[in-house]
């Protein structure tokens, strides 16, 4: 299907490709169905967006934490097991929302950019059901690279 993205422009989408959230994504819980688009001449890519096929605003640039040195250890409750549809964890993926921070005088486009930890999403990557864990408390753990 041809969707016109108001941030990716005129994109292809393969309907078996579509990421499902059941619960949406807070806020946008009109939002249940999604796209992950990527660069697919990196073979790891830095960045990744997520386009709702349901609203052609609603897009959102995420990354794989492991690229900012965040390595998590999520738990799920049955509940967000069932959703997923989730047997074993290995399917699972965890991405992580970038924003950006208005700068003082209030410019979107030259603040700083951000990462949503506390609030990742997981996505079955054989289901391709997702959602997203939010409220995570976040321990900080520094290590010496040498």
């Amino acid at each position: 299907m041809r969707f016109d993205s108001s941030l990716l422009g005129n994109v292809d989408i393969d309907e078996s490709t579509i990421i499902t959230f059941p619960q949406g994504i807070p806020a946008l819980e009109n939002c249940t169905r999604f796209k992950l688009f990527h660069n697919e001449s990196q073979t790891e890519p830095d960045l990744y967006w997520l386009q709702s096929p349901d609203d052609a605003d609603v897009t959102f640039s995420l990354t794989n934490p492991l690229k900012l040195g965040v390595r998590y250890e999520i738990d799920l409750n049955d509940d967000e097991t069932a959703l997923l549809e989730l047997q074993t964890p290995e399917p699972a993926v965890i991405l992580v929302m970038l924003y950006k921070e208005p700068s003082e005088d209030g410019q979107v486009l030259l603040g700083s950019l951000r990462a949503n930890i506390r609030n990742p999403l997981v996505i079955n990557t054989v289901t391709r059901k997702g959602l997203q864990k939010t409220g995570l408390n976040c321990d900080i753990l520094l290590h010496n690279q040498n």
